[in-house]
């Protein structure tokens, strides 16, 4: 009976999964798992880790309390996981986010401690953000019009947040306006400031400029008695170099995740962190490449003698940094070997000629058993920026560990 296209296609698949394939099947030294293994990358995060960093940045800060910046799902770690180990700790007054959803995920999720959304929200959820005591805030007068609407049909106070553009330029409320929309405010039945902020920039006399300014307002309001609540100017780099931001919290982001703001910061030393997440994905194919084979579409690795390639199904899309390829290094069978290549999906790892490295072996990218893999190292391999380093995928998984 003759076939079609689609038949012979089926046919020719079933036939190949039933095959042993093994080195040296299509004229290459190439193996594939006969076992289940993970396929997918995972993140792995330390509750031990976060409370110690959250403990360093209290002595950073003389002790203020913590308002831990929890944005972009905490720097693709994870905002909900991360949210509830530190809801664990003592110095942590609260989380901060940008996102709506990301609120009440945590919310969701049994986070206790207060929720600043720093950002804009649907109308859709106003009620959901209401009933689950969400502070909002108000950052123009458009979001002044909307948190009223929210007050006029609730019974319950809202809390909310004034947002000072103090010269970022980016959000909040103009600085020359904020006095009288801090007094629209404190005159609306049902809505009560209980935190005010600002964000500081990184030149430090401008961020001083800021500071005066942000501190002419509160006082200002003050005399007013129009109430400020909190006080918080201070991110991670402020808070080292700039104690004056700390007002009356301070509010870290990268600090928290084990990294400092700039790489070879002197305070290091004084205040050491630890590596909270380890990011991680097995080999999922080996293959035994001859001196003069590529690999990649621009062929960017070139190989000069035979030696084995792993490939892990990670790659630029998914939040690893491309700039890998140029001197990174991943650990691998207790040992660590060099990324030679990444496109959008997988990541290349040169093994040597000879390989004790099986498929299904976990790698581990990111992480604090070697100094050539934490952030810091990763980034000066790369010559690549912190901040730039933690941007994974939402859908990775995350498992939560007492500790490494």
């Amino acid at each position: 009976m003759k076939q079609n296209r689609r038949q012979f296609i089926n046919r020719t698949l079933a036939g190949l999964a039933t095959m042993s394939v093994s080195p040296g099947v299509l004229g290459r030294n190439i193996t594939f798992a006969n076992e289940s293994y993970e396929s997918k990358p995972w993140i792995e995060l330390s509750k031990a880790a976060y409370l110690h960093n959250a403990s360093q940045i209290s002595q950073m800060s003389a002790g203020k309390p913590i308002v831990a910046v929890l944005k972009n799902n905490a720097y693709g770690l994870g905002e909900v996981q991360v949210a509830q180990l530190l809801d664990q700790s003592s110095h942590i007054f609260g989380m901060a986010v940008v996102k709506d959803e990301s609120a009440l995920a945590m919310r969701s999720s049994g986070v206790i401690k207060p929720i600043l959304l720093m950002g804009d929200f649907d109308t859709a959820l106003a009620d959901s953000l209401r009933q689950q005591n969400i502070t909002l805030s108000i950052f123009s007068r458009e979001s002044l019009k909307k948190v009223r609407q929210i007050a006029k049909d609730s019974s319950q106070v809202v809390q909310v947040a004034l947002y000072i553009d103090t010269g970022l330029g980016r959000m909040g409320i103009p600085y020359q306006e904020a006095i009288s929309i801090a007094k629209e405010i404190a005159g609306t039945n049902h809505l009560s400031i209980t935190q005010t902020f600002s964000t500081l920039t990184t030149p430090k006399d401008f961020a001083q400029v800021q500071i005066d300014r942000f501190e002419k307002i509160t006082n200002e309001l003050g005399k007013k008695g129009v109430p400020t609540g909190l006080k918080h100017l201070a991110p991670s780099y402020s808070i080292l170099d700039i104690s004056v931001s700390h007002q009356d919290a301070v509010r870290p982001g990268i600090l928290l995740h084990g990294s400092f703001p700039l790489a070879n910061m002197s305070e290091a030393e004084k205040y050491p962190l630890q590596v909270p997440y380890c990011l991680k994905a097995p080999v999922i194919r080996l293959e035994k490449l001859k001196a003069g084979d590529t690999i990649g579409f621009s062929r960017f690795y070139q190989v000069e003698q035979d030696e084995w390639i792993a490939t892990l199904p990670i790659g630029w899309a998914d939040g690893y940094d491309s700039g890998a390829e140029n001197g990174a290094k991943v650990l691998l069978a207790g040992e660590l070997y060099p990324v030679v290549n990444v496109n959008a999906s997988h990541v290349n790892v040169s093994l040597g000629a000879h390989t004790k490295v099986r498929i299904g072996d976990v790698a581990t990218l990111i992480g604090p058993e070697h100094s050539e893999i934490t952030p810091e190292g990763f980034g000066k391999l790369v010559k690549g920026h912190n901040y730039l380093q933690i941007n994974y995928k939402e859908s990775f998984t995350k498992h939560v560990y007492e500790t490494f």
